[in-house]
């Protein structure tokens, strides 16, 4: 099967920006296991006119799917735990609900990836038998934190015709 990173596409034009962060900032990667002590709900303020493109998926500051996308993700990814995340437009009276999305983290990186000296990976080689029939994960340790989703779930996402994500293959044995 083929695998996928799947990242904001930070150069949208008119993307929403949050009043209190920086969208290009640094991203803030909370996990399954950190579900006990995040909130049930969180409210981001914007700024701008309220005309903004909407993403349907957001890095900054953490990993967030539009709501519509919920029910997609949850049936090929039964684990995936969510925490309701509202962007609200104050001056305008406009809210757009999102879900914060925590994906499991997976240890599948192959014996046969290739490093730099400095232990960073020059060749990223995930391991099929590793990743069983997960759809939607997180590598462990200090690789890349973007999500990888399976080939089903990148073209199910496309068929909803999204917005703002981009797709990166990842090699697979």
């Amino acid at each position: 099967m083929r695998y996928f990173f799947i990242k904001q596409d930070i150069g949208l034009p008119n993307s929403i920006r949050y009043r209190d962060f920086d969208i290009t900032g640094r991203s803030h990667l909370f996990l399954q296991s950190d579900s006990e002590r995040l909130n049930d709900v969180t409210v981001l303020y914007l700024s701008g006119n309220g005309k903004e493109a909407r993403p349907d998926f957001i890095q900054r500051p953490v990993n967030m799917f539009s709501f519509r996308l919920k029910d997609l993700l949850e049936a090929y990814e039964p684990s995936l735990i969510f925490k309701d995340v509202i962007l609200i437009h104050k001056e305008n009276s406009i809210q757009y609900n999102y879900v914060q999305t925590l994906i499991e983290q997976l240890d599948v990186i192959s014996e046969k990836t290739e490093y730099y000296p400095n232990q960073t990976p020059k060749r990223l080689i995930l391991d099929s038998q590793k990743i069983g029939y997960h759809h939607m994960f997180i590598l462990n340790g200090i690789y890349r934190k973007d999500p990888i989703v399976s080939l089903p779930l990148a073209e199910s996402l496309l068929r909803r015709r999204i917005t703002g994500i981009c797709f990166e293959e990842v090699e697979v044995e």
